[in-house]
């Protein structure tokens, strides 16, 4: 399915949890996914990680989420899964800001209020009041180390004495974690799918040791658009 048909896909036409392959097919046919290429003439570059990781993988959610069908079509999937675990929160939040627009939409779908949270000066600041009887599920983009996630965790329980359930609801579940221990408690990965990417320590980076060069994809259009391209050798 090229991207035109997939643009024109609606989210009530896709009634069952989609396969990796299928997920990962979107997620490249929509410019959301890159991946090293081992066969290319040229090292070029790879992925520096939130977590300071090199990885020869990345999607940006930005791009997969940004085609509201397609937005609609995910979150959905997440709620599938979330009904199968039996989760019925009182308020939905997600991790900003890739998981943003998919906390309204998740619940919404699952008749839930939602909760904000927002990033400021890099920083997540929750600015819902809600009642120490309430229960929220905290949902994200996709899971490496769970870095955002545990941030989340840590300022929700600061700012309120709200039940969260021990899960965190991801599209893809790239870092090959079962669960996340914070504040002394385990919170299970919840992924639509999983899709096992390499990563390294720095000091370790098979790909740096290629000559290739670790760069940050999502710190500038400029920097995905030079990660995409870095293996092309021109003619």
């Amino acid at each position: 399915m090229g991207k035109g048909e997939l643009l024109k896909l609606k989210p009530e036409d896709v009634t069952r949890l989609l396969s990796a392959e299928e997920v990962l097919h979107i997620a490249k046919v929509l410019g959301a996914f890159w991946m090293y290429d081992y066969k290319a003439k040229k090292p070029g570059m790879h992925a520096l990680l939130k977590s300071g990781q090199h990885s020869d993988g990345f999607f940006v959610s930005r791009i997969l989420l940004s085609f509201k069908n397609i937005r609609m079509i995910i979150s959905n999937q997440m709620a599938m899964k979330i009904r199968e675990a039996k989760i019925q929160p009182d308020r939905v939040v997600g991790v900003p800001n890739g998981a943003t627009e998919l906390g309204r939409d998740i619940a919404r779908i699952l008749g839930a209020k939602r909760a904000k949270m927002e990033k400021n000066d890099g920083k997540i600041v929750f600015s819902t009041k809600i009642k120490s009887e309430d229960s929220i599920l905290i949902v994200e983009d996709f899971c490496t180390r769970g870095t955002g996630f545990a941030e989340a965790v840590r300022v929700v329980s600061a700012q309120s004495g709200a039940y969260i359930f021990p899960y965190n609801p991801v599209i893809i579940n790239r870092g090959g974690l079962k669960y996340l221990s914070v504040k002394w408690r385990d919170y299970t990965i919840l992924p639509v799918v999983e899709i096992r990417i390499k990563d390294w320590d720095p000091n370790q980076c098979e790909l740096c040791k290629a000559g290739s060069v670790a760069i940050k994809p999502k710190e500038t259009d400029e920097n995905w658009k030079m990660l995409n391209n870095s293996q092309v050798v021109e003619t």
